[in-house]
């Protein structure tokens, strides 16, 4: 502890400032330890009270030796400090209790201080994932209930190290005991993440990674939401139609598959339907003709058959209807929707013939069966981390999935689990049993943007649902963004906690400070000017908010930078074309 008091005195005192004068530039200069944006000052009052500020500014103040003008002029500085807490007891607490004006005692944080200050979290609750970027020997204890158990935000513009700042904020929190460690034993850590640029295998080499070619997510296990921003174009004219045939022809198929055990299906429930069979359906209502002749008002079919329940004939096969007519004997008019389908199939079937979507719309078992009803539990398990071997980090790589269905996808994944947690919450076997799952979202401003279009309806939904209900039943998010003034912003008003690395956007840094839950400008100012590697950590988990050097990390994530100058000077070589466009063709 490097007492000032001598040199300085406080000349101002505000709720949320402190000003303090150095009166001896001379004296100060001789000092082993010295103040610097972001270092943390003790004042303190006779009376036994002491609150801890962090410098956030200074400005120079010229002050005459005598009255002679030839006298050399003495530097003095004012350093504006915001109070962050106080100690009560030598123990840390967070706000501000007044202090007498004015405050007598001004002394230099000691490490010892800032260690105390960190030491108010809970052994058996603490997390950790750097050290104070203002002196390394202080690691930085966060609440790892309160971080993870709330939500979070983690933003940095490209280059500032934000992969690997959350691949060792995830490595550091699934770190099982060493006692579970030395029998072998997982912990009850539940991560899922959709990696966008599929970048984070490496850097979980344990964890079940799901590509395109590994993905299972049948189309029957979409909702209404989803199924219709799959097939259906809004803007169209007869839209209204193309909806409620639709509909229809998915409940009635998903009852015809459901059997009469079954006591209620509805357009949301996740019970197999056959897409061939709607299809089927569509296409026979689409080109109904309806037979006028005497004493007939009914579908007919060239054959002759009556069609009087439409769903006793639609689905099995495309049929052939009679010939439309005018005669009195054989008269034969179109049906309602006679014709209104048309863009709808074609849009079908272009859907079900782009082999990129197989995995969406014809996914199939090891044995080339179809996925029904009863999958439905081992289809959980891919992502959540059972199976034959049981992982704690599951990961979706996004980057092969075409960008057109790739919101639908993230939007189906996550309203299963969020759906799988709320009947595990109703029917678990104990109290003390709990299922608590992080969802990561990479570079979340490509499906959860801050626009309300309707492409994005569904994953919006999804995503914002969880951030206002997922605590309850035990879900959090980690919403992760370059540019987080593109993210919805009922997200991200719902983070408790925020890791924010380099932002170098002007939209970017003053969306975050306005979205921060701590108004600290002497930490947030610094937003522009972080180094690689460094991070503020604002919210409920951390004693004060921080500005940490997040720990170097072994296993990274593959996001390294292309170092272009020094790669242009190497020696050229040749690159297989005909191998990387079979690559790109197959």
């Amino acid at each position: 502890m490097t007492d000032i008091t001598d040199i300085t005195r406080v000349v101002g005192v505000a709720p949320d400032l402190i000003q303090i004068e150095v009166t001896s530039t001379d004296v100060y200069e001789g000092l082993s330890q010295q103040l610097e944006i972001g270092s943390y000052v003790k004042i303190s009052d006779d009376n036994g009270s002491t609150v801890v500020a962090i410098v956030q500014s200074y400005r120079i103040k010229d002050h005459a030796r005598g009255n002679d003008e030839s006298d050399a002029l003495s530097t003095q500085f004012i350093i504006d400090t915001q109070p962050v807490g106080r100690l009560e007891g030598g123990v840390f607490k967070r706000g501000g209790k007044q202090i007498t004006i004015p405050p007598k005692h001004v002394e230099i944080a000691s490490v010892d201080v800032l260690r105390n200050i960190y030491a108010s979290v809970p052994d058996n609750k603490k997390f950790s994932f750097g050290t104070l970027a203002q002196d390394t020997s202080v690691r930085v204890q966060l609440d790892g209930d309160k971080f993870f158990g709330k939500h979070i935000g983690v933003v940095g513009s490209t280059g500032s190290g934000k992969s690997s700042t959350v691949a060792k904020i995830l490595q550091e929190g699934i770190r099982p005991s060493s006692a579970q460690s030395g029998v072998g034993l997982l912990n009850n850590s539940h991560i899922l993440i959709f990696d966008i640029h599929g970048e984070y295998s490496s850097a979980f080499p344990t964890s079940r990674l799901i590509g395109v070619n590994d993905l299972r997510l049948p189309y029957w296990l979409m909702n209404s939401e989803e199924l219709e921003e799959m097939f259906i174009e809004s803007n169209e004219q007869n839209s209204h139609n193309q909806v409620s045939q639709f509909r229809s022809a998915v409940i009635e198929n998903k009852r015809k598959h459901a059997g009469a055990g079954k006591a209620s299906v509805s357009y949301d429930s996740p019970i197999y339907f056959s897409l061939r069979e709607v299809v089927n359906y569509l296409t026979n209502l689409n080109a109904e003709m309806i037979s006028k002749a005497p004493n007939e008002n009914w579908p007919k079919l060239k054959d002759g058959t009556k069609v009087d329940i439409r769903t006793d004939h639609y689905f099995e096969k495309i049929l052939e209807f009679v010939d439309p007519s005018t005669s009195a004997a054989t008269k034969a008019t179109s049906g309602p929707f006679n014709g209104e389908f048309n863009r709808f199939l074609m849009r079908l079937e272009a859907r079900q013939g782009d082999q990129r979507l197989d995995f969406l719309l014809a996914p199939t078992k090891a044995d080339t069966s179809e996925f029904k009803t009863q999958d439905l539990a081992d289809i959980m398990r891919q992502f959540t981390g059972y199976g034959d071997e049981p992982t704690n980090v599951t990961i979706i790589d996004l980057s092969g999935i075409p960008f057109e269905v790739l919101s639908v996808v993230v939007a189906l994944v996550t309203r299963l689990i969020f759906t799988f947690n709320f009947h595990f919450k109703k029917y678990k076997k104990t109290a003390e049993q709990e299922f608590p799952f992080l969802l990561v979202y990479e570079e979340a401003h490509n499906y959860v943007p801050q626009s309300a279009g309707a492409k994005y309806g569904t994953v919006r939904k999804s995503i914002e649902r969880i951030a206002k209900e997922g605590r309850k039943y035990g879900i959090s998010l980690m919403i992760v963004s370059q540019r987080p003034s593109e993210v919805s912003e009922t997200v991200f008003s719902q983070c408790n906690n925020f890791v924010a690395m380099r932002l170098t956007n002007p939209a970017d840094q003053s969306y975050v400070k306005r979205l921060l839950p701590d108004n600290l400008s002497a930490i947030t100012g610094a937003l522009p000017t972080l180094e690689q590697q460094e991070a503020i950590v604002i919210g409920d988990s951390v004693a004060v908010p921080s500005l940490l050097r997040v720990d170097d990390i072994t296993d990274k994530p593959n996001s390294h930078d292309i170092h272009f100058h020094s790669e242009w000077q190497k020696d050229w070589f040749d690159i297989s074309m005909a191998e990387v466009v079979a690559k790109w063709q197959g």
